[in-house]
């Protein structure tokens, strides 16, 4: 490694020895080489990174902090890499504050790097005033170290030099944010970094590993997106991964808890993500609470699982997420048990507001002291479609097998859905759904064996013998695999005599041959 105060000579012969020792074969795997999973990295500055200017007539020596980032990016087949993006800015902190640029004097962006061996890439090139530039770059696991030198042309009136000796830390575990190459996570201190950069909220996130994150324990974890002012508003593909022992236990009167506390935009998007045996406990006034997310605001959460486990709160609590305000839920399911002490809670979801459920099921149990509680959704002023639940409800008030309270705002739907867990409360409880108020209820069943309800504010009671019998279903126009006269895009599969209707996505996740 060329350090600060060698020659810019003794740099080039060490380039010279590396090139001529350069492996054919850069791009072997392990911690710190580097590998085809590289790709584009975004680096940050480390605060011991500084650049020193030397020289000139008075015998200057001037020490400049860097801050900021840059993207680097590896070609394996060329055996080359590239800075494709320098946003830094090296600051004297003496009291005459002097600022100059890092890209104009070691000109990263116009350097291309070629690969030593596993971990050594070195940049060679010039400056815009000509002065030459030789940067070594040191990978060790997540970080990089930047030794560099600029040196003024024969015959310039430059007097000057310029040191590098920089240390910058890759964010996350590769990628640069953007929709083509975002950024990639593969372990749980990553996963939890992201709710310290409020500046990447809007970034895109695909997670590459299973990950467990028991070590964050209470309120340890950073939640991503805190509230409906400071959201999650990105793309976040969890790219088929599990997340397991997400744990978050609050006493403080907080909301907004979850993996996420809060997704609000229109292109906001969490997807392809399992949590398994999640644990949030929001004791105290918690309102806006689930597993994945408090508070869906607009976007999509499409295809996400949550596998056992618990969440509990105060007010609008789901399985899923507590509060869908406008946003669109598909092909989604909850298996973990709900609780509330106030109202609005569901297996699912706590509250679906103005929002689209579709394709979606909830299979814990679900219940409270008081109100407005579902084996689904606990409040429903939305659509639900297609959708089913098969968890056992209790509570006081507005209590029902799919929807506790449904309501009429201005599109309020329930269509094509069905319970059969055990409903039992005080007052307006239903198989199906607890209170419907002036909101539409279309082909829509429960068991009146399984709820020991044979009254609901809506839908139709069948034995289980009816509700496992495929008839029941397509008779009123519902979307089985095979069939086309009620439509080609196979929602459901039924084994006839042995279980109710699932949903043929469920059937294609599991990769059987049956349901389970």
């Amino acid at each position: 490694m060329c350090n600060l105060s060698k020659t810019f000579g003794l740099c080039l012969a060490l380039f010279a020895i590396c090139l001529f020792v350069r492996s054919a074969e850069a791009g072997h795997d392990g911690a710190g080489e580097i590998t085809a999973t590289g790709g584009t990295s975004t680096y940050i500055f480390l605060p011991q990174s500084t650049v020193v200017q030397e020289g000139g007539i008075a015998g200057v020596h001037w020490t400049y902090s860097i801050e900021g980032q840059f993207q680097l990016t590896i070609d394996l087949n060329a055996g080359t890499a590239l800075f494709i993006h320098v946003d830094a800015n090296a600051v004297d902190d003496s009291p005459y504050r002097r600022t100059l640029d890092p890209n104009e004097v070691f000109n990263m962006t116009g350097l291309v790097g070629i690969i030593i061996d596993d971990t050594i890439i070195v940049f060679a090139g010039k400056a815009t005033d000509g002065s030459d530039i030789l940067i070594i770059a040191i990978l060790n696991d997540d970080l990089i170290y930047l030794v560099g030198q600029t040196y003024p042309p024969t015959g310039s009136a430059d007097f000057f030099t310029f040191n590098m000796d920089a240390a910058a830390q890759r964010k996350y575990g590769g990628g640069s944010g953007t929709a083509d190459d975002p950024y990639l996570i593969y372990t749980a201190e990553q996963m939890n970094t992201i709710g310290t950069e409020p500046n990447d909220w809007d970034k895109n996130f695909q997670l590459m590993a299973d990950i467990d994150l028991s070590t964050y324990l209470g309120t340890e974890f950073n939640i991503i997106g805190v509230d409906r002012n400071n959201p999650f508003t990105g793309i976040f593909d969890g790219n088929n991964h599990t997340i397991c022992n997400f744990t978050y236990t609050t006493t403080v009167t907080t909301g907004y808890i979850g993996l996420f506390g809060c997704i609000s935009y229109a292109n906001a998007i969490v997807e392809n993500l399992t949590l398994t045996d999640p644990n949030v406990n929001a004791a105290g006034r918690s309102g806006y609470v689930g597993s994945l997310v408090g508070c869906l605001g607009t976007g999509m959460i499409s295809g996400c699982s949550i596998k056992g486990g618990s969440v509990s709160g105060y007010d609008i609590i789901g399985g899923l997420a507590g509060l869908n305000l406008y946003g669109e839920i598909s092909n989604c399911s909850a298996t973990g048990s709900v609780w509330g002490a106030y109202n609005r809670i569901g297996g699912l979801v706590g509250e679906n507001c103005h929002g689209k459920i579709s394709n979606c099921s909830a299979a814990g149990s679900v219940g409270g002291p008081r109100d407005r509680i579902g084996g689904l959704v606990g409040s429903n002023g939305g659509t639900i479609s297609s959708c089913y639940a098969t968890g056992n409800v209790s509570g006081d008030s507005f209590i029902g097998g799919l929807v506790g309270h449904n309501f009429d705002y201005i599109t309020n739907l329930i269509s094509n859905c069905y319970a059969t867990g055990s409903v039992s409360g005080d007052y307006n409880t239903g198989g199906l759904v607890g209170e419907n108020y002036n909101g539409t209820i279309s082909a829509s069943f429960w068991d009146i064996e399984t709820s020991q309800q044979t009254r609901s504010d809506g839908g139709a009671g069948k034995t289980t013998i009816e509700m496992q019998t495929a008839s029941t279903f397509l008779n009123a126009g519902w979307d089985f695999v095979d069939e086309t006269e009620n439509g080609t895009e196979d929602i459901w599969w039924i084994l006839e005599d042995k279980d109710y209707p699932r949903l043929w996505w469920e059937l294609v996740e599991n990769n059987s041959t049956e349901l389970k």
